[in-house]
């Protein structure tokens, strides 16, 4: 059960990236790609990134998982590291009309992370 709740919670993230520079061949191991809070000198800028995950029990878990999502948006394009640029919380509500009268009102939270994929020589 908590295996399938795992597999579950892991794969709920999305990312984009938008090419603003050169790809390279991409990395192979998405983990080598390292999280930096600014970009170093003579860093080669490759695209813009973003990614969001609503999985995870709690801020942290979901934060975690749209990082995870925001290196392997830079590995595909052949960064070896990202530039974190933003971070949002986002919320949002539906209701779901049940039989017999009534509404069921659900909330979740998405975190969201921002970045630039570069590559550092």
């Amino acid at each position: 059960m908590l295996l399938v709740i795992g597999a579950l919670l892991g794969g709920c993230a999305s990312g984009s990236a938008l090419v603003t520079g050169e790809v390279r061949v991409a990395v192979e191991d998405y983990r080598t790609v390292t999280i930096l809070t600014e970009k170093p000198d003579g860093a080669e800028e490759i695209a813009v990134l973003k990614a969001s995950s609503v999985a995870g029990l709690s801020a942290q878990g979901r934060l975690d998982n749209a990082v995870e999502e925001l290196k392997r948006q830079a590995a595909k394009v052949g960064a070896n590291a990202v530039v974190l640029t933003g971070r949002s919380t986002t919320t949002s509500t539906s209701g779901v009309p049940v039989y017999g009268g009534g509404t069921v009102i659900t909330s979740s939270e998405s975190e969201v992370v921002q970045g630039i994929a570069v590559w550092v020589k």
